[in-house]
C-alpha cells in the first residue's frame, strides 16, 4: 500500500508534538525524596545537602534556579554553614526579584502548556522568609547591624508583596470574561511577624536600646492579637523578663524550630461545557504533620547543684502563614488556569464541531486536530507544585534569666503521651553578661 505522504507527515508532527508536550510534563512531584526525608529524620543536615547536589540535574530543572538555592541555603543554615547560607539565599532573593516582571515567551509558553515551563519565583512566605534565615546567619557571625537591615527588609517586603499581587489579581480579575466562575478569596490576613518583632527586641535589648525594645515587644503582642486566625495559640510567657534583665544578671534565649513547611500537592478540577469540558489542575498546599507537642529546656550550672526546666513556647506558625499567604499565588493560578482551559476546550469543541459540518479529508483532517487539541489538554494540565520543602513548620522560644557562668544545657521534643522524640545537649555553654547569649536548635518532625 503506497503511504500519502503529507499525512504521513502531519501524523509525525502531531506525534513529536504530543511527546515534548508530554516530556515537559515531568514536575517536582514526579521526584524521589525518600533519601532525603531520611537524612532530615536524623537530623543529618549536611547529607541533605549533599543529597541536593548530587541529584540537582534530577530535581531541578532549568527554571528552579531560585528554588534550588532557596533549598540550599535553608539547608546550609542548618547545617550552620551561615556564610554559604546567606550568599545562596541572596542570590535566591536577587533571582525573585528580577522574574517578578515575567518575559513575554515564557508567559506565552505556560499559557499553551502550564505553569511548569516558567522560571519559579518563590511563594511569598518563602521570599520574605528568607530575610528572616538571613538575619539569624548574621546573628550567629556577630553581625548584628546586617541582621537588622535583614528584619528591617523582611518588613518591606512583607508590606510591598501583598500589595504588588493584590493589584495584578484585581487586574486579571477585570479581564476574566467569564462572570459565572466565582474567583477564590485572596485576601490576606497575614502583616505583621510575631517572630521578627521577637528578633529585633533581642537586638535593640543587646545594644542597649530598652526603649525600642519595648515597642518591638508591644508590636509582637498585637501580632497575636490582631491576627488570631494565624496566632492560634497563647503568647508566650514571661516575654517582659527579656527586656527587663537586672544589671547583674545576664540572659539566655533559646529558639527551636520543629515540623516541617506545607507542601503543594495536585488538584484537578473537570468543568462540562456543552460537549467537552474544561480540566483544570490546581495546586494546593497541604500542611505536614508533626508529632511534636511540647519543647522543654533544662539548664543546670556547672559550679553548684542548681538546675532548671522551662518550657519552649510557640511563637510563630510558619504553616499558617505559608498557608495564609498562598491565597494570593492560588488566585493568580486559578484565574490563569481557568482562561487557559477555556481557550483549549473551546478550540477543541469548535474544531470538533467543524469536523462533524464536513466530508472527506477535510473533516478527517479536523477530527485529528481536535482529537489532538483534546490530547494536549488532559496531559500538558499539570499543576505546578514546586515549593522549598525545607522551612520549619513552626518556631518557639524560650528565656532564662541566670548569674553569669557555665551551664549545661538540655533541648527536648515531646510528643503528646510526653514520649521524647529527640533531645539535644549542649556542654559548658558560656552565658555571658551584656551579650546575646541564643541558641537554635531544628527538629524538622
Amino acid at each position: 500500500m503506497k503511504k500519502n505522504k503529507p499525512l504521513y507527515e502531519f501524523f509525525t508532527a502531531i506525534l513529536l508534538l504530543l511527546s515534548l508536550l508530554f516530556f515537559s510534563c515531568a514536575t517536582q512531584a514526579d521526584f524521589d525524596f525518600s533519601n532525603i526525608d531520611s537524612a532530615i529524620a536524623k537530623n543529618d543536615f549536611p547529607a541533605v545537602y549533599n543529597e541536593l547536589e548530587s541529584k540537582s540535574n534530577k530535581l531541578y530543572g532549568k527554571h528552579d534556579e531560585v528554588l534550588e538555592f532557596l533549598d540550599k541555603g535553608i539547608v546550609s543554615h542548618y547545617s550552620k554553614n551561615y556564610k554559604d547560607s546567606n550568599e545562596e539565599l541572596s542570590y535566591a532573593e536577587k533571582k525573585i526579584e528580577e522574574y517578578y516582571t515575567v518575559s513575554i515567551s515564557q508567559t506565552i509558553s505556560s499559557f499553551l502548556v502550564n505553569d511548569t515551563v516558567k522560571d519559579y519565583q518563590g511563594e511569598i512566605y518563602e521570599n520574605i522568609y528568607s530575610n528572616i534565615l538571613m538575619a539569624l546567619n548574621s546573628l550567629h557571625q556577630n553581625e548584628f547591624d546586617e541582621s537588622m537591615v535583614e528584619i528591617r527588609r523582611f518588613d518591606i517586603k512583607l508590606k510591598e508583596l501583598s500589595l504588588k499581587y493584590q493589584q495584578r489579581i484585581e487586574s486579571a480579575k477585570q479581564e476574566m470574561k467569564n462572570g459565572s466562575f466565582s474567583v477564590p478569596d485572596s485576601k490576606l490576613k497575614f502583616h505583621n511577624s510575631a517572630f521578627a518583632r521577637y528578633l529585633s527586641m533581642l537586638l535593640y535589648r543587646t545594644d542597649g536600646d530598652v526603649d525600642n525594645a519595648a515597642v518591638d515587644l508591644k508590636l509582637l503582642r498585637q501580632a497575636f492579637s490582631l491576627q488570631p486566625e494565624i496566632y492560634n495559640f497563647p503568647v508566650p510567657k514571661n516575654l517582659n523578663e527579656d527586656i527587663n534583665i537586672p544589671e547583674e544578671k545576664a540572659r539566655l534565649n533559646v529558639i527551636a524550630f520543629s515540623g516541617i513547611a506545607p507542601i503543594k500537592q495536585e488538584k484537578t478540577l473537570q468543568i462540562p461545557l456543552n460537549s467537552t469540558y474544561y480540566k483544570i489542575a490546581l495546586p494546593e498546599m497541604t500542611k505536614r504533620p508533626s508529632s511534636v507537642a511540647s519543647i522543654k529546656l533544662h539548664v543546670s550550672s556547672k559550679t553548684s547543684n542548681w538546675n532548671t526546666t522551662k518550657n519552649i513556647e510557640k511563637l510563630e506558625s510558619i504553616e499558617n502563614i505559608a498557608m495564609d499567604t498562598f491565597k494570593q499565588h492560588y488566585t493568580m493560578i486559578f484565574i490563569k488556569e481557568l482562561s487557559r482551559s477555556i481557550t483549549k476546550a473551546t478550540t477543541t469543541g469548535i474544531l470538533s464541531e467543524q469536523a462533524d459540518r464536513l466530508a472527506g479529508a477535510s473533516s478527517i483532517f479536523l477530527n485529528i486536530m481536535s482529537l489532538t487539541s483534546a490530547l494536549t489538554t488532559e496531559f500538558t494540565e499539570r499543576a505546578d507544585v514546586r515549593t522549598s520543602r525545607y522551612f520549619p513548620a513552626n518556631v518557639s522560644v524560650a528565656g532564662i534569666t541566670l548569674d553569669p557562668g557555665v551551664y549545661d544545657i538540655k533541648i527536648e521534643y515531646l510528643n503528646a503521651s510526653g514520649h521524647i522524640l529527640a533531645s539535644q545537649e549542649i556542654s559548658d555553654y558560656q552565658v555571658q553578661l551584656g551579650k546575646l547569649n541564643l541558641i537554635e536548635d531544628i527538629f524538622l518532625r
